[in-house]
């Protein structure tokens, strides 16, 4: 990937993906430029969506919205997901990690699948309960939940487009019947489910609005974290002088987090509609063109980044990754992701201290380039 990367950098910036009428930008400068260009590029009419089942379409139409639609939504949930509202949090999220790390312990295994053995469960549970729902219903997205992440795969047979359309008819009726009869302040203070419905009683949501926006959250907010947190304890203990960097300055920890965003990011590209022509450097992209901004080899822009496929918990730079996007459709959650990968690293190194890759590792990545992550990474708990 990397060199690839830097070959379209240096001598092809605005790339044409044949026959999929798909251009790829490379540069870190471009790339900004698109992000914060809500005239010439849209989230609307994206051709991908026509490849879903029509449930999975209905289910995630919230999500491909311009302006005004795009502020309406992400209004209702935008401070809830600031910082001082997940700090707040903080303590509730740990409890999530410490079960996952009880469990960890409980099962003796000396070597794990740390993907699908610990971190699994922290994201999806943390969104249960930031959502409101019942404690005992948090099983029921365990299951649901990479079911979601499927359902937007493209290349589905017909029998799986039917399971996906059911999975997403299983998890809007759950949903609709918790917010129309379930305690949405289980914890006394305010859920995603109180905010959204709230956000309908006063008119600035529609009722078959309220679901999508949910269900979406899921389909955003589980596969990412938990491909973050095995992607950062990968890079950790393939470095064991940062990570002995780290266990000498744990306060380092949230650094480690962000150098992993920008050298090994879940996100290595983010996907436009080209809504109006466009020109750069020499090249027309035309109207209804599709475009990958590669935020992934942006964040490896030597021009930008100093020695950018080092991965330095201590780096220091002027200009900030694009792994979370930029500009007005900035990852809502990020704080939140990046809590959740936090607290799951220190946990895990509070744990098992000597926590190594086997002898025999060898990375076994994914080849979603919109959701990057390891398939399975194995370690020895020491």
């Amino acid at each position: 990937m990397n060199p690839t990367y830097d070959w379209l950098r240096e001598n092809d910036p605005v790339h044409l993906i044949e026959p999929m009428q798909t251009w790829f930008v490379s540069r870190y400068d471009d790339c900004v430029a698109m992000l914060l260009d809500d005239e010439h590029f849209s989230l609307e009419n994206m051709p991908i969506a026509n490849m879903w089942h029509p449930e999975v379409k209905n289910a995630t139409r919230t999500l491909f919205v311009d302006e005004p639609d795009h502020s309406r939504f992400r209004g209702v949930l935008q401070d809830f997901f600031k910082a001082p509202s997940v700090l707040k949090r903080e303590s509730m999220v740990a409890e999530v990690v410490n079960s996952a790390i009880a469990r960890l312990k409980d099962q003796g295994d000396k070597e794990v699948d740390i993907e699908k053995q610990y971190a699994y469960t922290i994201p999806i549970d943390v969104l249960s309960l930031i959502m409101g729902l019942p404690k005992e219903d948090y099983q029921r997205f365990h299951d649901w939940a990479p079911k979601l992440n499927e359902a937007m795969i493209p290349e589905l047979t017909e029998g799986q487009r039917e399971a996906a359309g059911q999975t997403v008819r299983d998890v809007s009726a759950y949903l609709s019947d918790i917010v129309q009869h379930g305690d949405l302040q289980p914890y006394g203070e305010e859920t995603v489910l109180s905010l959204l419905k709230s956000a309908m009683e006063q008119g600035i949501m529609r009722e078959e609005e309220i679901v999508p926006q949910a269900v979406q959250l899921y389909i955003g907010g589980h596969e990412t974290t938990l491909q973050l947190i095995g992607l950062c304890i990968h890079q950790l203990l393939k470095h064991p002088e940062e990570l002995e960097k780290l266990k000498a300055k744990p306060a380092l920890v949230q650094r480690a987090v962000d150098e992993t965003v920008r050298v090994d990011g879940v996100s290595q590209v983010i996907v436009r509609r080209v809504a109006k022509d466009y020109e750069l450097h020499s090249v027309t992209m035309k109207e209804n063109d599709m475009l990958f901004v590669g935020n992934g080899a942006a964040n490896r822009d030597p021009s930008v980044f100093e020695d950018p496929l080092t991965f330095n918990i201590e780096r220091r730079s002027k200009k900030s990754h694009l792994g979370f996007g930029k500009g007005i459709r900035y990852c809502l959650g990020n704080i939140l992701a990046k809590l959740e990968t936090r607290l799951a690293i220190n946990a895990l190194l509070a744990e098992f201290p000597s926590v190594r890759l086997p002898d025999d590792h060898a990375p076994d990545y994914n080849h979603n380039m919109m959701m990057r992550g390891l398939l399975s990474l194995r370690v020895v708990l020491e």
